[in-house]
């Protein structure tokens, strides 16, 4: 995939955009790898179980993951820096959900080239929302 090139210019107020993720294996092992966290109820299925889950819960952290692809890829993408993200987490997503990030400009400074949108992150998969927030991003020049 290569990343889009829209510009800040481009980014108005109102523009909006989704893109889909899977939670695979692939996601999930590389996500252990990189952080370290093992709590129980990250990778053991009896104690998330017993933690009221469905099963292994995936870490938080993963659909941050997702949203730093989402930005520096798809929307705005290749001109993006990344400045902050504040979400909230509703429901747990498991190995294998699909989730749909959907993101909004609702403000935008002329002065940084900064955005702000709103995101919000729907489990496909299980019909609930995963999570919603905010997001900056600085849009640099081409």
């Amino acid at each position: 995939m290569n990343a889009s090139d829209l510009t800040f210019d481009e980014m108005t107020q109102g523009l909006q955009n989704t893109h889909d993720y899977t939670i695979s294996e692939d996601v999930y092992t590389a996500f252990l790898a990189a952080s370290g966290d093992r709590s129980p109820i990250h990778v053991d299925e009896v104690s998330a179980k017993a933690a009221g889950f469905e099963g292994c819960v995936m870490h938080g952290s993963i659909l941050n993951a997702f949203i730093s692809h989402f930005v520096g890829m798809v929307f705005p993408g290749k001109h993006a820096l990344l400045l902050g993200v504040n979400l909230r987490y509703a429901n747990p997503s498991y190995l294998g959900d699909m989730l749909r990030v959907s993101a909004q400009v609702v403000q935008r400074v002329e002065s940084q080239s900064v955005i702000e949108m709103n995101v919000v992150i729907e489990n496909i998969t299980r019909g609930v929302r995963a999570a919603s927030g905010k997001i900056l991003s600085k849009v640099r020049a081409p």
